[in-house]
Order: C-alpha cells, then sequence, then structure tokens
C-alpha cells in the first residue's frame, strides 16, 4: 500500500469526511494552491527534516518559512538539514509529495502554529497529483502532533 492509501484508509477508519483532488504534477507550494484553487495560506508544508537523533516531519502553512533558529531549539538539536533525495526514498517519497502525516512514515510529527489559523488544510498525499482537503480540527485528532512555534 503507498503512502496515499495508507492515508485515506486511516481518513476512512475513523470515518472522516474529506476530498481528493487529482491534478497535474507539482512541485512547490505556489503550484500545487493553484491547481487546487486553495489559498496558499491553507496548504500544509510537510518537510521531513535530519537531525543528530535521526528524522523527523515538521509541517506549515505553506505562505511561511521555517525559522530554523527556532526549529533547532524546538528539537533540540545544534544541526539540522532537509532530508535529501536519497533520504526521502527510505520513505518512497520525492520533493513535493511529503504528506502531513509522520505517523503514517513513522516519524514524530511537528506542526507550527501557523497552520492552525485554517479551517481546512490542503496537501500532496504521498504524490505529486493527489492532493487531500481535510477540516484542521480532524487532522489534529489524526496525528495528535506537537504544536510549537518555528516559523
Amino acid at each position: 500500500m503507498d503512502v496515499f492509501e495508507k492515508i485515506k484508509k486511516i481518513l476512512d477508519e475513523k470515518k472522516l469526511k474529506y476530498s481528493v483532488k487529482v491534478h497535474e504534477p507539482v512541485y512547490t507550494s505556489k503550484q500545487a494552491a493553484k491547481v487546487r484553487g486553495d489559498k496558499l495560506k491553507q496548504g500544509a508544508k510537510a518537510i521531513i527534516m535530519k537531525t543528530a537523533k535521526g528524522f523527523v516531519l515538521v509541517v506549515l502553512s505553506a505562505e511561511r518559512k521555517i525559522d530554523s533558529k527556532k526549529l533547532r531549539k524546538v528539537l533540540d538539536s545544534k544541526k539540522i538539514s532537509f532530508a535529501n533525495l536519497e533520504e526521502l526514498k527510505i520513505f518512497a517519497l520525492v520533493p513535493g509529495s511529503v504528506p502531513p502525516f509522520g505517523s503514517v512514515l513513522g516519524l514524530k510529527t511537528y506542526v507550527d502554529k501557523s497552520l492552525l489559523e485554517n479551517k481546512e488544510i490542503s496537501f500532496n498525499a504521498g504524490s505529486l497529483t493527489n492532493s487531500i482537503m481535510l477540516n484542521l480540527k480532524d487532522y489534529l485528532a489524526v496525528e495528535n502532533p506537537i504544536i510549537e512555534d518555528f516559523s
């Protein structure tokens, strides 16, 4: 089962309302918002980060950027870096396809408080051509992320 199917299975088992949009391949948050017809702010930008202790998933509003000083403090790690192409392959992902579900990837999930300004979030769901729109409260209930300020 691929990442997209795993996410759908979790949402279906919880009987949550969500929508799937199949679209042309997108590689950036701006491209994704445009093809989905969403506001950039609503996008849940998910990034796998490498720390001294291993990998974690960080999620923030697509209109924001990571503040590396804040994130190093949150993660209690002097050095952090973005997962590279080879490291993403470990999770069967490519750049632009990372979903905001660390639980599906076996990773701890950290959500920036900027995402909490939305009622609904949209995200690439393990592929460059499949997006999911989901109620933010449902996402938080299912994923149970650690909420911090790192953007």
